[in-house]
């Protein structure tokens, strides 16, 4: 059974969301930003989710722009 961590992701991952957020800043957060995308994902329900997750999947994203 798929947990609802991996659920959350990979329905991340298939929103605008994280492209967006990487976008929004060319690939160069800070602390600040990451805690209020963090925010973000919680308001929009993406939680719970596996933030260690989210961080590589943002910076895969960086690596690709």
């Amino acid at each position: 059974m798929i947990s609802e961590k991996t659920l959350n992701l990979n329905k991340l991952k298939k929103s605008s969301l994280p492209e967006q957020f990487v976008k929004k800043y060319k690939g160069n957060w800070n602390h600040q930003q990451w805690n209020d995308f963090c925010k973000k994902l919680k308001e929009e329900g993406y939680t719970p989710i596996d933030l260690t997750k989210v961080g590589q999947l943002l910076e895969s994203l960086k690596n690709e722009n």
